[in-house]
C-alpha cells in the first residue's frame, strides 16, 4: 500500500507545499483564466477545456476540506488565503478581459454557467471525493486533471468576471452561485472522504468536531435548496419541450412551421403554419387534445400563411416580409426591454 499511497504525513506534505503562493502558480493561474474566458467568449468547449486541466484552483479546496476534517487549522487558513489570492486574481482577469473584448454578447458557454441546478451539486461533490481520492496516489493519474474538469471551477469564474464587465446582475447570481456550489461541495466531499480514509486528528477537540460537522451539514441543505429549485424548473421546461414537438410532430405532420413560441407567462403556444387552410372547428378539436399532450393549461393560437407552393416568387417574398415584420413588432411589443438592453450594450463598446 504504501509504494503506490502517500503515507499520512507524506500527504499532508504534499497538500501543504500545493499551497505556497509562488509566482509561478499565479502566472499559470493567470494564463488559465485568459484562456477559459476566450474560449466562453468564442464558444469554444475545447479552449475551456484546456484551460480547467492547467487550473490551480482546485488544490486550496482539497487542502481546506482536509484541513477541516483533521482539524489542522493551520492549513485552513493557509488554504483559505490562497484561495482569496486565486479567486481575486481570477476575477479580475476575467474582468479586465470582458471589458476590452470587442464579443459582448454572451455565448451558449457563458449562458450554461448562469443556471445551476442539482446536477452541478451532484457533480461538484463526487468530483471533490474522486479528487481527494486520486491526490492521495502516487506517481501520475488521470484522476485529478479529470476532477479538474468535471467540477468546472474556471468557467464560472470567468462568468462571473463576464458579469461584471458588462453589468449583468442576473448572469452575476447565476455563475456566482454556481461557483459556489462548485467550492463547497468539493471541501464537503473532500472532508467526507479524509474521514472514511481514517486519517488522525491532529487534535482531540470534539467539541470543535461537531461544530465543523453542523456547520458543514448547515451549508449543504443552504446551497442545494436553490439548485433543487432550479432542477425541477428545468425539467419542467424540457418537458414542455417535448410535448409541443410530440403536437407538431402529430397533429402539424402535413404543414410547414415557419415559427412556434411558448409563452411562459402566458401559457400560450403561438405556431405559424403554411398550409391548407384549417377551419376554426379544426383548430378547437387540436386544443381539445392539448392536455393529451400535457398542455392542459395552454391556449393554441395558430397563425395561418397561404401555402407558398401556390404562390408566384413575388408573392412570396411580399408576404414573408410583411410576416417578419409583423412578428418583429410583436417581439417588441411583448418585450420593450429588448431596445433597453441594445442600448445599454452598445454603451459598453
Amino acid at each position: 500500500m504504501d509504494n503506490v499511497e502517500y503515507s499520512v504525513s507524506e500527504f499532508r506534505e504534499k497538500l501543504m507545499s500545493d499551497i505556497e503562493i509562488k509566482a509561478s502558480d499565479s502566472v499559470i493561474l493567470m494564463c488559465a483564466i485568459l484562456i477559459a474566458s476566450i474560449g466562453l467568449n468564442m464558444n469554444s468547449i475545447p479552449v475551456i477545456i484546456g484551460a480547467m486541466l492547467i487550473s490551480p484552483l482546485m488544490s486550496p479546496l482539497l487542502c481546506i476540506g482536509y484541513g477541516l476534517s483533521v482539524l489542522d487549522f493551520a492549513m485552513v487558513k493557509k488554504a483559505g488565503k490562497l484561495l482569496l489570492v486565486e479567486v481575486g486574481v481570477s476575477l479580475a482577469v476575467a474582468t479586465i478581459y470582458f471589458s476590452l473584448s470587442p464579443i459582448t454578447y454572451a455565448s451558449n458557454e457563458i449562458i450554461a454557467r448562469t443556471a445551476p441546478t442539482i446536477w452541478d451539486v451532484i457533480i461538484a461533490f463526487s468530483g471533490g471525493l474522486a479528487g481527494i481520492i486520486g491526490a492521495r496516489k502516487k506517481g501520475s493519474n488521470n484522476i485529478v486533471p479529470g476532477v479538474a474538469i468535471a467540477t468546472a471551477l474556471m468557467p464560472p469564474a470567468c462568468t462571473i468576471g463576464y458579469s461584471i464587465a458588462t453589468r449583468n446582475f442576473d448572469y452575476f447570481m447565476g455563475s456566482a452561485y454556481l461557483f459556489i456550489i462548485n467550492c463547497a461541495f468539493i471541501v464537503i466531499a473532500t472532508f467526507i472522504g479524509i474521514r472514511f480514509m481514517r486519517f488522525p486528528m491532529v487534535t482531540n477537540v470534539t467539541r470543535e468536531t461537531r461544530k465543523i460537522h453542523y456547520f458543514l451539514i448547515f451549508l449543504s441543505f443552504l446551497i442545494v435548496i436553490p439548485s433543487i429549485f432550479s432542477a425541477s424548473v428545468l425539467v419542467k421546461e424540457s418537458i414542455q419541450k417535448s410535448a409541443v414537438k410530440q403536437l407538431i410532430n402529430e397533429e402539424f405532420s402535413d404543414y410547414v412551421i415557419l415559427n412556434q413560441d411558448y409563452d411562459k407567462e402566458e401559457q400560450t403556444l403561438t405556431l405559424s403554419v403554411s398550409g391548407e387552410h384549417m377551419t376554426p372547428a379544426e383548430i378547437q378539436e387540436i386544443q381539445a387534445e392539448l392536455p393529451e399532450y400535457g398542455l392542459k393549461d395552454v391556449t393554441l393560437i395558430i397563425d395561418q400563411i397561404p401555402n407558398l407552393s401556390k404562390l408566384t416568387g413575388d408573392q412570396v417574398t411580399k408576404y414573408l416580409d410583411q410576416y417578419i415584420k409583423s412578428r418583429l413588432d410583436k417581439e417588441n411589443d411583448r418585450d420593450p426591454e429588448i431596445k433597453k438592453e441594445e442600448s445599454t450594450v452598445d454603451s459598453t463598446q
